[in-house]
C-alpha cells in the first residue's frame, strides 16, 4: 500500500511540475491587420524598386577594357566589368523575386482585415419572473471573423 501511495504521489508531482502552461493567443484586430498589410506592402515595393534599380545599373555600366581571359562559351574575351554587371543583374533579379511573397502576404492580411467586423445589437433572452417566463432585451457586442 505504501508503494502505491508513493508512486501515485510521484506521478501527480511529475505531471504538475513538468507540464506547460497554455498561453492564450491574442486575436488581432482590424487595425492590426491593416497596419501589417501596409508594412508588408511597403517592404515589397522597396525590394521591387531596389531590384529594378540594380538591374538598370547593371545594364548601364560600361563594359570596360578587355582582359586576357577567354570565355569558351561565348568565344570572346572577358571585359573588366563583367563580374560587377552580372552580380548586379543577378542580385536585382533575386530582389525582385523576393518581393513576391511580401505582396502575397500583404494581400492576405488585407483580406483578413476586411473580413473582420465588430457589431453591437440588441439580443433577447428569456427570464423567469415569478411563475412565468418573459423576454428581456439587452445590448450585445461582438466581433465576426470570417476566415
Amino acid at each position: 500500500m505504501k508503494k502505491v501511495i508513493i508512486s501515485l504521489f510521484l506521478i501527480v508531482f511529475a505531471t504538475a511540475s513538468f507540464s506547460q502552461q497554455i498561453i492564450q493567443k491574442q486575436t488581432l484586430t482590424k487595425a492590426d491587420y491593416q497596419q501589417k498589410s501596409k508594412k508588408q506592402k511597403k517592404i515589397a515595393f522597396i525590394f521591387l524598386g531596389a531590384g529594378a534599380a540594380m538591374i538598370i545599373t547593371g545594364v548601364i555600366i560600361p563594359e570596360g577594357e578587355l582582359t586576357d581571359r577567354f570565355d569558351p562559351r561565348t568565344f570572346s574575351y572577358y571585359h573588366k566589368n563583367d563580374g560587377i554587371k552580372g552580380a548586379l543583374i543577378l542580385g536585382g533579379g533575386l530582389s525582385m523575386l523576393g518581393s513576391i511573397p511580401f505582396f502575397i502576404a500583404s494581400g492576405k492580411n488585407k483580406r483578413r482585415s476586411n473580413a473582420i467586423s465588430a457589431f453591437i445589437q440588441m439580443e433577447r433572452a428569456p427570464i423567469l419572473q415569478g411563475m412565468a417566463f418573459s423576454t428581456q432585451s439587452f445590448p450585445a457586442a461582438g466581433m465576426r471573423i470570417s476566415l
